[in-house]
């Protein structure tokens, strides 16, 4: 096919040979001046030449007739003929013309991935190409804010590769972020991902494997174990923490903890506890035998009866051990409770009976009594500890100082429901619950949203929080506030969910994953009504409330937009901390009348920054902002509220701008 179309080109080429040596001997012939033409035998022949094309194509027959007239002795205009001439042969050569090339055809190689280019100019990409590529400030902002608003443009190839070195970005919260768009690509990335793959690398390198092993999971196990033979440092840790995707690596992992050191070494363990099967738990049975407290950071991985019985009878000899030195009033050693904080860090996602069994003896008033009891080998009290939610932070009072281990069980007991929920928890919830009553308020009623219809919900708990006579009323609202903290609205699924992080044991507290699981159905209307009443004796942020709205749901909506309004419109509240939730149950327009003139009232905006921002956010029409900014005005000129900074210009200026909006959004709507 090449040898064919290089054989036409040069059968053009001969065949338009004339023009060109037309066009030679007409820029001699002006070089050596046109009175000269008629004694130029050369160019005459050049023209005679050119004949045999005129019948070709009236272009060809335009160019010999003028040439020919221009020879003429006669020619009125020889320079104007010789110009058209030249003009004509020279565009004629230039839209004629021919390149080829020897050598085999073949396909031109394509970028990786479906989508190869985006419809978008260089100058679009190329602030994007220079902050992925370059370091300095401001590029993490340029390259969030992009995807944020122009996402489409990351698809284009041209920015792939710029991608894929932002890994290595010495501003770490770019890389990572870059990291997580990539990993939420399709596996079209994974070729480019592993060119150039150094297993000797750094950083970079680690997050390529991560992404690698997020898309394509036990479908690259072959790959994760050749780059065994050479990884170093992160990456080989990364890679071996790679292998817990197939379920066929027990015994190279075995082999590996074996063989290993360090964080690799832990990688193994840390991929070996997501198998199933006898060696694997042969080897955590021996491993939480010689060292239980080192050992169950592991076991929080995983799920299974088999691990839960494991660390129930490390749990119940660690517990018995515990109870020994408080009968014997003995110090603890600091081993020993370091161990027992890790056990506990490792409940979170066990529910098998014989975990419950523990829940039952670690719940019992004579068992918590006696571990509050402990002291350590300084005489001080000893007080145990879980991360990631399961303890302190839940209440105000639940310190680590002063945290009882009975309200650390149930912390733990919520904490677990919350990440994994089960039926068998949920049972066990409402058991604690019945025995010892307000104290396991709080597990009882996650336990509750998730299995119970919600009116029935409702009904069972609502009485704990009316009464503000009841002696534990305090306590009761304060277990509403912490389980309502951990509820909110999906708008994606649109659902209400209870999320909570629990933490990444292998990433240790650097990394938290994060659990959301929906309940058994949307909060009955009661609870809205009941957490703005004055019944509660306490007032709801407007954040937690604003988690809870349902957009689609025109009674949650009605009684949660009035109450913002009305918080709005209170002298002690800031007002633009709730227009984001008025904005969100659609309470706007004539439904927010005088958020700007009773705002500006108020000391947090009495500046012209904060008023100015106060008009850009209220929840109103164009027209209605512009009406309470010349109230406003007003109220300057007669001296009733003080604005610092005030400018009267820049506010007719602000007015004149928002009526011009006004009229805008009008015709809009029209049309």
């Amino acid at each position: 096919m090449q040898r064919t179309a290089g054989r036409q080109a040069g059968e053009i080429k001969m065949n338009l040979q004339p023009l060109y040596e037309l066009r030679e001997r007409l820029e001699s012939s002006m070089i050596a001046g046109v009175s000269l033409l008629s004694d130029d035998f050369r160019l005459g022949r050049a023209v005679e030449q050119v004949e045999p094309l005129a019948g070709a194509s009236p272009v060809f027959k335009r160019i010999y007739y003028t040439a020919k007239s221009a020879l003429a002795p006669d020619c009125a205009d020889k320079c104007g003929a010789v110009l058209d001439t030249y003009s004509l042969v020279d565009a004629v050569l230039c839209t004629q013309g021919a390149t080829e090339a020897g050598g085999e055809i073949s396909n031109i190689p394509l970028a990786e991935g479906k989508q190869v280019i985006s419809n978008a100019p260089y100058s679009t990409l190329a602030p994007l190409l220079e902050a992925l590529t370059t370091s300095g400030s401001g590029h993490y902002s340029t390259v969030v804010e992009m995807h944020r608003d122009h996402p489409e443009l990351f698809q284009d190839y041209r920015l792939k590769d710029a991608l894929i070195k932002g890994l290595g970005a010495g501003f770490s919260e770019l890389a990572d972020q870059i990291e997580k768009w990539l990993c939420e690509e399709g596996e079209d990335i994974i070729p480019i991902l592993k060119r150039d793959l150094n297993p000797k690398g750094k950083k970079e390198m680690v997050r390529r494997v991560r992404i690698i092993e997020s898309l394509r999971k036990e479908k690259d196990n072959d790959y994760y174990i050749s780059l065994l033979d050479t990884a170093e440092k992160e990456v080989r840790e990364t890679a071996i923490y790679a292998l817990r995707h197939d379920k066929g690596n027990v015994q190279l992992l075995l082999d590996l903890i074996k063989g290993e050191k360090g964080n690799c070494k832990k990688a193994a363990q840390s991929a070996l506890i997501s198998m199933d099967g006898p060696e694997a738990l042969e080897y955590w049975k021996s491993a939480m035998g010689k060292k239980p407290g080192a050992t169950a950071p592991f076991l929080a991985l995983s799920h299974s009866d088999g691990m839960a019985d494991l660390l129930a009878a490390a749990l119940e000899k660690m517990t018995g051990r515990l109870l020994a030195y408080a009968s014997d009033q003995k110090p603890v050693p600091n081993a020993d409770i370091t161990a027992m904080n890790s056990l506990l860090e490792s409940v979170a996602g066990k529910s098998s009976p014989a975990i419950c069994s523990w829940y039952r003896l670690a719940a019992h008033k004579s068992v918590s009594d006696a571990m509050d009891a402990l002291l350590d080998d300084q005489n001080k009290p000893v007080r145990f500890y879980a991360y990631g939610g399961c303890g302190g932070g839940l209440y105000s009072e639940d310190r680590r100082d002063n945290l009882t281990f009975r309200r650390l069980i149930l912390n733990i007991l919520t904490h677990s429901m919350l990440c994994f929920p089960d039926s068998r928890l949920f049972s066990l919830a409402d058991e604690l619950f019945e025995a010892a009553g307000t104290e396991y308020l709080k597990p009882a009623l996650v336990s509750a949203l998730f299995a119970q219809p919600a009116p029935e919900v409702y009904d069972r708990f609502a009485p704990y929080f009316e009464d503000k006579k009841k002696e534990d009323h305090s306590f009761c609202v304060k277990a509403l506030e912490s389980v309502m903290q951990y509820l909110w609205f999906n708008t994606r699924t649109g659902k209400y969910e209870l999320r909570a992080a629990h933490p990444d044991p292998l990433y240790s507290r650097d990394r938290t994953i994060t659990h959301a699981n929906p309940i058994y159905e949307p909060l009955d209307h009661r609870w809205f009504r009941l957490l703005i009443s004055d019944k509660l004796n306490t007032t709801p942020s407007p954040y937690s409330l604003g988690t809870l709205i349902n957009p689609n749901d025109p009674v949650v909506c009605d009684i949660l937009g009035e109450y913002f309004y009305q918080r709005a419109l209170d002298p002690m509240v800031d007002s633009r901390m709730v227009f984001s939730q008025m904005k969100t149950c659609g309470w706007v327009g004539e439904k927010c009348k005088g958020v700007i003139v009773e705002g500006i009232k108020k000391p947090y905006n009495r500046n012209f920054w904060n008023f100015q921002r106060l008009v850009t956010d209220a929840p109103l029409t164009y027209s209605q902002k512009a009406d309470e900014v010349e109230e406003v005005r007003r109220m300057v000129r007669r001296h009733e509220v003080n604005i610092k900074s005030w400018d009267d210009q820049t506010v007719q200026d602000l007015c004149a701008r928002l009526r011009e909006d006004a009229k805008s959004e009008g015709q809009e709507r029209q049309t």
